[in-house]
């Protein structure tokens, strides 16, 4: 059998197994030409390494709600959408009506435009500790620019995070990822979930640490919720030593209409955002009280360069204002439910199947994680082949998520979607555990 092993993301092996990867295949003829195309200009066929999994991936043509359809004509309901960057599911109707009609005026000039001001102004009231934003393209840019606040603010070198916390692709925050270790003279290492490992690095590289920078839910391969006061003790801790609290809230500003900071009780220095602020645009911000932004007011003689031509662009500031605007508690109540029902709905079948399954999450996120074990944090998922698996059969019954079982819902998911998703995805478990 042809591509039958190797890496899906640095996560395990490809394993054929009551006939998944051949049906998959031949459901996606269409999607493997392309890929073998894509082979010959990109590498390994894509530009970007997660989602990424053997044979191939299905290459998509549509997205609409809680839908994608590829090259083959074959429909599948969305849990993952685009790394958890579409939080209204795909094309959703108030921001394509608002950019439509927003077009024929240009989108790119060298000055603030009115939408930028505005979004501006909402997520200083959205999220208590923004008194000043700043805008990226990205939450990868908008680590960098946090990490270079932090540093000028506190006249220190060092940036203190979690081992396989993913904060984009900046190199200092690529430390503990990889199979990378700490960087000297830039960043070091502890444990998440781990008090003492943060606690005892304060204590003796605090007078050269800027900041602590942490994601409060680990999402890099085996999901992790922060245990008991974790996140607020790690906090305090920082702030003892003179240090800031950063929080990387790209991916879970879903969990609150605050954020994640609303949501545990935080009280960060600074926030940096990515993925869905930008309604499906490549849009980041940066946030904090107002004596930390000031570093960046290009009026001042000692401070900061922050550079972008597509910094705050009136796509995404349209598309960003919608979309936060239009995430109510409500909404993130809805998801929540869904969210458990789905939990609660996995644990019972697995359970029935004597399959071992965890299924670890916060809100509307969780990973599908096939152990008994206590799961550790970090890329490298338990039971790798059962896992692979497992992400092709559920293809094949019509759901998409992220490959190692990564699971986060949109608003567009109602209970008659949900209950087609929990059909399809016990079909796949019984399919895995024969």
């Amino acid at each position: 059998m042809a591509d039958s092993a190797g890496k899906p993301g640095g996560r395990g092996v490809v394993v054929d197994q009551n006939g998944i990867e051949e049906t998959y295949r031949s459901r996606t003829r269409k999607s493997a030409e392309l890929a073998a195309r894509a082979r010959q200009t990109l590498p390994g066929g894509v530009t970007r390494g997660f989602g990424y999994f053997l044979p191939y991936q299905a290459v998509m043509e549509r997205g609409e709600g809680a839908y994608l359809w590829d090259v083959d004509g074959n429909r599948y309901i969305d849990l993952v959408y685009n790394g958890l960057s579409l939080i209204h599911g795909h094309a959703y109707a108030p921001v394509t009506r608002a950019i439509a009609e927003w077009l024929p005026r240009g989108w790119a000039w060298l000055s603030t435009s009115r939408p930028q001001i505005e979004f501006a102004e909402m997520l200083c009231r959205r999220i208590k500790i923004f008194e000043r934003v700043l805008f990226t393209n990205s939450g990868t840019e908008s680590g960098m620019l946090a990490v270079k606040l932090a540093r000028r603010f506190t006249g220190r070198p060092l940036i203190l995070k979690a081992t396989a916390g993913y904060h984009g692709t900046y190199s200092d925050l690529e430390a503990g990822l990889h199979g990378q270790g700490e960087i000297p003279g830039h960043t070091l290492l502890a444990d998440f979930n781990d008090l003492p490992s943060f606690e005892r690095n304060l204590e003796k590289h605090g007078a050269q640490i800027a900041a602590v920078v942490l994601e409060p839910v680990m999402y890099t391969g085996v999901v992790t919720p922060p245990a008991g006061n974790f996140l607020r003790d790690v906090q305090t801790a920082a702030h003892k030593a003179g240090a800031l609290f950063v929080l990387d809230d790209c991916l879970m500003l879903r969990l609150a209409p605050g954020g994640s900071a609303e949501k545990f009780g935080l009280e960060p220095d600074l926030t940096f955002l990515g993925k869905f602020i930008g309604g499906g645009t490549p849009v980041g911000a940066v946030g904090a009280r107002r004596e930390i932004m000031q570093l960046a007011d290009p009026g001042r003689s000692d401070g900061i360069y922050h550079g972008g031509s597509f910094n705050g662009n009136v796509l995404g500031s349209i598309a960003g204002l919608i979309t936060i605007e239009d995430l109510t508690a409500a909404r993130i109540s809805k998801m929540d439910e869904l969210a458990a029902r789905l939990r609660g709905a996995l644990e019972k079948r697995a359970a029935r199947l004597g399959l071992p399954l965890a299924v670890p999450g916060n809100g509307s996120v969780m990973g599908v994680h096939f152990s008994r074990d206590p799961l550790k944090p970090g890329p490298n998922v338990p039971n790798p082949e059962l896992s692979q698996r497992f992400h092709l059969a559920c293809l094949n019954y019509g759901i998409h998520m992220g490959p190692g079982g990564i699971i986060a819902l949109s608003t567009a998911i109602d209970d008659r979607i949900m209950a087609e998703v929990i059909s399809a995805l016990e079909d796949a478990l019984d399919l895995i555990a024969k």
